[in-house]
């Protein structure tokens, strides 16, 4: 396909060919048939579509979409957003297999102290955190720390609404018990903790 010129981006068997047109993309498609066919091999009927990018597409676990265009001029935006660019996002499904895992490990009848809870959840949090911590995530990232934390006081005192909050706050949970932080994580976060510690 890299040979026919096809933009090709594959991991094992699941692949993506980005193309300037739907002409050039159906064009992919019978290429792509036609060298399968050779090979023994078929496209899967279900999972072979032709997408704008604008609606975006999951690949490997992430969503990848472009963005909205911004009415502010690019000297006006502080964030690093591009109007236009692509982004990738963790997909839905991953994020709640994520919360299906950390809901299982902290539901109020599990026999842990709060050590040896936070010491199951890291490697957890770790790897997935690591996982997606290259695409656009500081504000799920955010929005799930905040739930752990709330999931960990649950745990500890049967519900999130108490007194987990002046017990174990989340400066004591992050540093003494060493709770890991998902948006601490994040490449360009990392590196201004790490100048300032």
């Amino acid at each position: 396909m890299r040979l026919k010129g096809y933009q090709l981006t594959r991991y094992a068997d699941d692949w993506v060919i980005t193309c300037s047109s739907q002409a050039e993309a159906r064009a992919a498609i019978a290429a792509a048939t036609k060298i399968l066919s050779a090979l023994g091999v078929q496209l899967h009927p279900q999972k072979t579509r032709i997408v704008h990018v604008r609606f975006g597409f999951e690949f490997l676990g992430y969503k990848i979409k472009r963005g909205r265009q911004l009415s502010l001029p690019t000297a006006k935006i502080r964030s690093g957003a591009r109007s236009g660019a692509l982004y990738a996002y963790p997909r839905e499904k991953s994020v709640q297999r994520f919360m299906d895992q950390v809901r299982r490990l902290t539901k109020r009848c599990v026999p842990l102290r709060t050590r040896e809870l936070i010491g199951r959840l890291n490697p957890i949090l770790r790897g997935w955190g690591h996982y997606y911590k290259r695409s656009h995530v500081r504000r799920i990232f955010n929005r799930l720390n905040r739930w752990i934390v709330r999931r960990i006081w649950s745990h500890r005192f049967k519900r999130w609404r108490n007194m987990g909050w002046k017990v174990l706050p989340e400066a004591r949970l992050y540093g003494e018990f060493g709770l890991v932080n998902l948006v601490q994580l994040i490449p360009s976060i990392a590196s201004q903790h790490a100048a300032s510690s």
